[in-house]
């Protein structure tokens, strides 16, 4: 991250973010509180129109509203014939950040966050959560109930990945092409 970018979601979201080489993730400081305003993403030089961000917990009715969230924001795009596939893919990533990642309801008041970004071509969706473990795709048995979700998201997107996690958390992105855009 630029210390430029840094510096714009610090003075957006009113949290102080310290550059440091072990803080990596700005979006860590961010889930301690919401945004100041609804339009971050200006801040970070992102068109309100191409950027969208919410957090979200491990409580059923926070994933409801990120899969809400993630329709009504591709629909907004007017790229309804991606608006399933989108929510699908941000599903996945966000219901591994529940599974893997955020601590069992009522145990702590942990967040999650996940972004959307409409650029060059794509829409990439981002999950930033706090567990350093990387992300691993598995081969489940034909009959098992899970481990698929990465399979999907694979299935899916044009490409998908995940930064270097370090020990305030990764972030896990997956880019769907929108071609025409």
């Amino acid at each position: 991250m630029t210390t430029h970018a840094a510096t714009a979601l610090s003075r957006a979201t009113g949290v102080q973010i310290p550059l440091s080489p072990a803080d990596r993730n700005p979006l860590e400081h961010a889930a301690l509180a919401p945004p100041a305003t609804p339009d971050w993403g200006l801040a970070l030089g992102i068109s309100a129109a191409g950027f969208a961000a919410r957090a979200f917990t491990c409580e059923a009715s926070s994933l409801e509203n990120i899969r809400r969230f993630v329709r009504d924001t591709i629909s907004d795009w007017g790229l309804a014939l991606f608006v399933d596939d989108m929510t699908t893919v941000a599903g996945e990533l966000t219901a591994n950040a529940v599974r893997h990642a955020l601590p069992a309801c009522g145990e702590a008041d942990t967040k999650a966050w996940l972004g959307m970004v409409r650029t060059g071509g794509a829409v990439v969706c981002a999950v930033v959560d706090p567990s350093p473990a990387p992300p691993s795709r598995q081969d489940p048995d034909h009959l098992a109930e899970t481990g698929r979700g990465l399979l999907i998201v694979d299935a899916l997107t044009s490409q998908w990945g995940y930064s270097e996690p370090d020990p305030s958390g990764k972030t896990v992105w997956a880019r769907i092409a929108v071609p025409g855009s």
